[in-house]
């Protein structure tokens, strides 16, 4: 799995350095996937607005203390936007498929320290 190129993803780069610090605190073993407006050619996107989302997809089952940290982290953190988590198994199969394919994978978590 390739990490993510900054490019790919609309984020500053110190968005991005703050989400993957929080991540690599939150979720330090978990594949995590960017999804969306966010994304790169993502299809049916208008593009991305100043005020976007960013939506994230973890997989596996992480437990649900961490997910409730890191949904109250980045809603305290200082991104300008909201940020919506959802576990990809609890998506519909069409948006995990399209998720697969198209959602772009952020570091690898051993990788997130020194990202």
């Amino acid at each position: 799995m390739l990490e993510a190129s900054p490019a790919q993803i609309h984020l500053q780069p110190a968005h991005r350095a703050l989400l993957l610090a929080l991540l690599a605190r939150h979720l330090p073993s978990v594949t995590v996937r960017v999804f969306g407006s966010r994304v790169a050619d993502w299809p049916a996107s208008r593009g991305v607005k100043p005020y976007s989302d960013l939506d994230l997809a973890v997989e596996g089952r992480p437990a649900d203390l961490a997910l409730a940290a890191l949904r109250a982290d980045l809603e305290d953190s200082d991104l300008p936007w909201r940020v919506d988590v959802c576990v990809l198994d609890d998506l519909p199969a069409p948006l995990q498929e399209l998720i697969a394919v198209q959602g772009v994978v952020l570091p690898e978590p051993h990788e997130r320290n020194n990202s």
